[in-house]
């Protein structure tokens, strides 16, 4: 008879959320592998490059880089 001990399998980290485990959020996900949301994160390049920087601590975006018509989308009002 074996005494060897099976070693424990690591959890998945959520590629979405970095730093936090996979829940299993999508219904019949066994983990990141097949998560709906992974594959359409990660085959968009914004959403993709969002994460990126997430993962990087924030870090700014070099001006130019990303980019689309600039500003933050709000309007300032006029007196």
């Amino acid at each position: 008879m074996s005494t060897a001990t099976r070693a424990a399998r690591p959890a998945a980290t959520c590629p979405i959320r970095p730093g936090e485990p996979c829940t299993l959020c999508q219904v019949d996900v066994t983990g990141p592998q097949d998560c709906g949301l992974v594959w359409l994160v990660m085959g968009d390049d914004e959403l993709r490059e969002g994460v990126h920087r997430t993962r990087l601590g924030r870090r700014p975006v070099p001006s130019g880089a990303g980019q689309r018509g600039g500003g933050s989308g709000r309007t300032s009002p006029t007196s």
